[in-house]
């Protein structure tokens, strides 16, 4: 069913017959819908495995890629979440179908001209996870004001920790907790950095995995 936004002069959203209308950045979108009788091609099996993979590897981590992605999808008609989508569909997955599976290192979890983590490392603590980078004493401010992002995946539960504003990037480090019965999963490691007015982000940077 569809509903007619701000009067009969606003915008629909939802299904009208066989088109559906939305709206991405506040932009009308529309798009039809039909129905499918051919059988499948293998290109069309890899395409929808490929989408199966990346969105089990994007739903948990939601809320980091639409910040991540945020700045990168402004002023055009496609949302953080798509923008990431569409960015590791092409860079972060390896195999062929339908043996398709993601490539966490070619992972990008943000993306931004900001100055990313300089030589940074991560170590296991009782408590979590210690990450530790440079922090140069040239960097100008603010960017000893940038905020550090800290993600823990781990894949085989579907599930992720992280911190969206961490520790300033002048503190060299920071920790992120984890349970206990966390702790001896397998786990993808990343690091990225924030502006403090959140009007730059930079690219996320794979740090290796723990466990596998």
């Amino acid at each position: 069913m569809g509903t007619l936004k701000n009067g009969i002069a606003g915008n629909y959203s939802g299904k009208i017959g066989n088109l559906v209308f939305y709206e991405i950045n506040g932009k009308q979108v529309v798009r039809t819908v039909g129905k499918i009788t051919k059988p499948p091609t293998e290109k069309q099996l890899s395409c929808r495995q490929q989408i199966t993979v990346i969105n089990s590897f994007l739903k948990p981590v939601i809320e980091f890629v639409n910040v991540g992605f945020k700045l990168k999808a402004k002023g055009t008609n496609k949302g953080a979440y798509n923008m990431a989508v569409s960015h590791n569909k092409k860079q972060a997955l390896q195999g062929i179908y339908p043996s398709i599976e993601m490539d966490y290192p070619s992972v990008l979890l943000t993306q931004g001209s900001l100055t990313g983590a300089i030589s940074p490392e991560v170590e296991q603590l009782p408590e979590g996870l210690k990450f530790t980078w440079l922090c140069p004493t040239e960097f100008a401010w603010p960017f000893g004001n940038d905020q550090v992002m800290l993600m823990a995946y781990f894949p085989k539960l579907k599930k992720a920790v992280f911190n969206l504003y961490g520790a300033k990037r002048s503190g060299c480090e920071d920790v992120l907790n984890l349970q206990p019965d966390l702790l001896s999963e397998y786990m993808e490691v990343y690091i990225s950095f924030i502006a403090e007015n959140r009007t730059r982000i930079a690219n996320s940077t794979y740090l290796g995995n723990f466990n596998k």
